[in-house]
This record gives structure tokens, C-alpha cells and sequence, in this order.
């Protein structure tokens, strides 16, 4: 299991790379270009994802009895005293962006796109640098 958990970190650490890259151009493109739209979405969904699955893996791991739903995953984790249970409650709207971007499809996602690059970003460090502990 800790093998597992350590390749989907390293896989998120460079998704988050990715982002942080091309932050600057996807903010830029993303309302004229179809393509870049796509690209910051896929990123930004996988990240999503991958930071949902660091925290089943953290609690299968630890034998805590797993939880019913994504968000509860991270309020498990601050419960838990994985990470800071300040961040996990805040950090906790990951789940609803990887539902919104897995779901929503038919809905413009432009301006969460853009919100999650301004800001996202550096929650999903801060989430790793707190898993990494």
C-alpha cells in the first residue's frame, strides 16, 4: 500500500507542476480557446481525483473505518489528525470541484476554472506538503 500511495503522490506532485507551468497561459486562453479549456479542465479534474484518492489510500492505511462519501474522506483525514482540521474544512470543496467537473459537463465551467487556478493551486500544495508529514 505505501508503494501505491507514494506513486500517486509523486503523480500529483507533477500534475500540480503541470498547473503551476501553465497557470498563466490557461488563465489567458481559457475563454478563446477550446483546446486550453480542455487541458486546465483535465488537469484540474485529475488533480481533484488524485487528492481524493491520497486520502482513501491514508485511511485504508491507517484502518479507520472508510468513509461513506468523498467529503467525509477529508473530513476524515482533519478528524483523524492527518492534516489540520482547519484545512481539511475548507480543503473540503475539492470533492464537490472533481463532482461539478466529473458531472456538470453540459454547464460552462470557464470561471471555476479560472477561480481554481487563481487559488486551487495552492491548496493542493499545501494538502501534499501536509500528507508528505
Amino acid at each position: 500500500m505505501r508503494e501505491v500511495l507514494f506513486q500517486k503522490i509523486q503523480r500529483f506532485m507533477e500534475e500540480i507542476k503541470y498547473l503551476e507551468d501553465n497557470k498563466d497561459r490557461f488563465l489567458k486562453e481559457v475563454n478563446k480557446s477550446v483546446d486550453i479549456k480542455k487541458m486546465a479542465e483535465r488537469s484540474i479534474f485529475l488533480c481533484a481525483e488524485m487528492a481524493l484518492d491520497i486520502c482513501d489510500i491514508l485511511i485504508v492505511e491507517k484502518g479507520f473505518p472508510k468513509p461513506a462519501t468523498y467529503r467525509d474522506a477529508i473530513y476524515k483525514l482533519g478528524d483523524f489528525n492527518i492534516i489540520p482540521k482547519d484545512f481539511a474544512y475548507n480543503f473540503v470543496y475539492i470533492a464537490g470541484l472533481r463532482n461539478f467537473l466529473a458531472h456538470e459537463y453540459l454547464k460552462d465551467t470557464t470561471q471555476t476554472l479560472k477561480e481554481f487556478l487563481n487559488k486551487g493551486i495552492l491548496d493542493l500544495k499545501e494538502f501534499i506538503n501536509f500528507v508528505k508529514q
